[in-house]
């Protein structure tokens, strides 16, 4: 639901998107889907970014088109969807094609999760002689599988297997995963992995993995439906906080849990959401390890806008229609 791509510089050389043709329409609808539901790749430790900008501000290009360019890059930075990734072997300046071997020896270092695809002018891939399925003609991108296949939902059986193979893409550049579920306990496996899951995939890529921060809204333990886990909410976090200690020091992310109760709406709806993205699963967040028994569950996208509503609206104390009764923090 959340996909990777890399786009060689070449595409972005003024020469090739002269205002108002094909490619430089393609070229900003491209990068308008990225934003959208991607990630796009920011070759040779970062180098990529700085190379297409100097490309495109230059007075030859069309003003038009370099606004355009400009807030699409801006919007997937924003949204964090800009990836660095490590330096690939050194290559001279004069190689023409040293974009292209470096975004191929990243797809292919990471055969689990290589690039959805990798776009290019039809030249630059013409001449350069490499052939891979991956590579993706610029003014043939909307009609290659590798964007036509790009759904906003997936319905998946609740199994541990399919959830791990459903949250890589979601939380293996993210810094920051909100679990909500009002259902989500310590107490309980199906849950309880869950977290786990998400401890192990935060933040790992490129052979090595960053710290950071999962954050859960869990509902009011006193209507736990299990009779036997009712407690009170500082139990409750007593419980947590014991539960997470070996799962802190093995992944050494922080923790935040938060309880809240009912008030003017009922707490319901499900979400798991980064600091890159959002996903509605209103099947919940308890998976377990038996295919027999798994019942099937759909994810959807979430806009932005309807992320931003639930953080700063739902789940802010100031302003949430439901009583937070406590919180602590883990590390």
């Amino acid at each position: 639901m959340l996909y990777h791509f890399a786009i060689t510089p070449d595409a972005f050389e003024p020469a090739a998107i002269p205002a108002n043709s094909r490619d430089a329409v393609v070229l900003v609808e491209l990068l308008r889907g990225i934003a959208d539901n991607g990630l796009l790749a920011n070759l040779q430790a970062g180098a990529w970014h700085s190379t297409v900008k100097t490309q495109y501000d230059v007075d030859a290009c069309s003003p038009d088109v370099r606004d355009k360019l400009r807030a699409c890059l801006n919007l997937i930075h924003d949204r964090r969807r800009l990836i660095r990734h490590p330096a690939g072997t050194e290559r001279p300046n004069e190689d023409d094609f040293r974009w292209l071997h470096w975004a191929m020896e990243r797809h292919r270092s990471d055969p689990k999760y290589p690039f959805k695809g990798i776009v290019a002018t039809s030249t630059y891939i013409e001449l350069s002689e490499i052939q891979d399925a991956a590579l993706v003609p610029l003014p043939c991108v909307f009609d290659h599988p590798c964007w036509q296949d790009r759904p906003k939902s997936i319905r998946l059986p609740k199994t541990e297997v399919k959830l791990k193979s459903a949250l890589i893409p979601l939380l293996r550049y993210a810094e920051r995963v909100t679990l909500i579920d009002p259902y989500m306990t310590c107490r309980k496996d199906r849950f309880f992995n869950t977290v786990q899951q998400c401890a192990e995939l935060l933040g790992k890529h490129d052979g090595h993995r960053q710290r950071g921060l999962i954050q859960i809204h869990a509902g009011d333990p006193l209507a736990d439906g299990d009779d036997a886990h009712k407690e009170r909410s500082r139990e409750r976090l007593d419980r947590w906080e014991q539960e997470l200690k070996p799962v802190i020091t093995q992944w050494k992310h922080k923790f935040e849990v938060t309880l809240w109760k009912n008030r003017d709406k009922t707490f319901h709806d499900r979400y798991i959401i980064t600091d890159q993205c959002g996903i509605s699963v209103p099947g919940g967040l308890d998976f377990g390890d038996d295919p027999a028994r798994a019942n099937l569950t759909s994810w959807s996208w979430l806009e932005p806008s309807i992320i931003e509503d639930i953080l700063l609206r739902e789940f802010n104390t100031s302003k949430s229609p439901y009583q937070k009764l406590d919180s602590r923090k883990f590390t």
